[in-house]
């Protein structure tokens, strides 16, 4: 299994921290947001991993080279359009990705448990899918989040940050397929600042399920604001 760790954003509302390095550095407890990520993949026992740049990208490169250092594969793609939103950055990796029949899909600033991507690894006939977490237990993994309504068979029929109805709230943990890029195109046609939530909501409206995993309980934070970094300290250190 192949993960796609998205890394290319700048990360404005963690200012100034964020002007002379990128988000996904950012030290929570010792270690860059990015580094414990892939942590939790090497934990998976998922070490073929492509991270997309953009934003001070050499800062990342240099940080964790080939990945050899940290025993696992790390490759690079470069978004130089990444301000256009994170659709553009799925775009990018398309190439390395197109041969796959699934690949792990996260983002940078979030902090996951291993056992989501677990969860999400043995579901692999399930897919697509998104980890969903059903009963949300700090505030950074409501306030501003992608919000899910789940039909009782437990398909996503809807997925956005204003929808008036949810029952969940996206991790940024994915499990896709090559379906995703068939939305994509048709996304683009609509919007050149699709974001990879219209991409899945295209999937949906064009009849492609995707099923929501659920891995509520489970920890997970998603990073955004300076708010959110000293939560996720506190958090992090009553865990240990």
């Amino acid at each position: 299994m192949r993960a796609l760790i998205l890394a290319a954003g700048r990360g404005e509302r963690l200012l100034p921290l964020t002007k002379n390095y990128p988000k996904s550095l950012t030290p929570i407890l010792g270690k860059p947001l990015l580094e414990h990520i892939i942590e939790t993949l090497k934990e998976a026992m998922v070490k073929d991993i492509v991270i997309v740049t953009g934003y001070l990208n050499h800062f990342i490169q240099e940080y964790f080279g080939d990945g050899s250092e940290f025993h696992v594969k790390i490759r690079y793609v470069y978004n130089s359009v990444y301000k256009n939103g994170n659709g553009t950055s799925l775009k990018v990796a398309r190439e390395l990705l197109a041969e796959d029949e699934a690949f792990l899909l996260l983002m940078s600033d979030h902090l996951i448990d291993v056992d989501i991507v677990n969860k999400a690894l043995r579901n692999v006939d399930h897919k697509p899918l998104l980890c969903v977490d059903r009963q949300p237990q700090y505030s950074p993994q409501i306030k501003d989040a992608t919000k899910v309504l789940v039909n009782s068979e437990g398909y996503i029929i809807d997925i956005g940050k204003d929808i008036a109805h949810w029952n969940g709230v996206d991790t940024g943990v994915f499990l896709l397929d090559n379906n995703i890029f068939e939305e994509m195109e048709e996304a683009e046609k609509l919007s050149h600042f699709a974001t990879i939530s219209d991409y899945i909501k295209g999937m949906i409206t064009n009849g492609k399920p995707l099923w929501a995993c659920d891995v509520s309980r489970l920890f997970w934070l998603d990073i955004d604001t300076v708010d959110d970094l000293e939560s996720a300290k506190l958090i992090l250190r009553e865990e240990r």
